[in-house]
């Protein structure tokens, strides 16, 4: 049985931020990337990178400093991904 788009969008955003960060971490969804994760600005950066190459999608910068906790970028790609999807 297939996977819900929200849970590979979920487990793909864990994965890349497992891939990004320069220690072992444990990504949860009320995970704040800066205080709780220790992720410095470049990181994020490397971050929103691979998010745009995996999932195929164009993260607005503007959107990044709101963006702080991984439920959030969750949601985001997801928003980004369906909009992609019904253009």
């Amino acid at each position: 049985m297939p996977q819900p788009a929200s849970t590979q969008i979920e487990e793909g955003v864990i994965d890349v931020l497992k891939n990004v960060s320069r220690r072992p971490i444990e990504p949860m969804l009320r995970s704040d990337l800066v205080t709780d994760l220790g992720f410095d600005s470049l990181q994020v950066l490397e971050v929103i990178a691979e998010l745009e190459d995996r999932f195929d999608i164009s993260i607005p910068l503007n959107d990044v400093p709101a963006t702080r906790t991984v439920a959030q970028v969750v949601a985001q790609v997801a928003a980004l991904v369906e909009d992609r999807s019904s253009a």
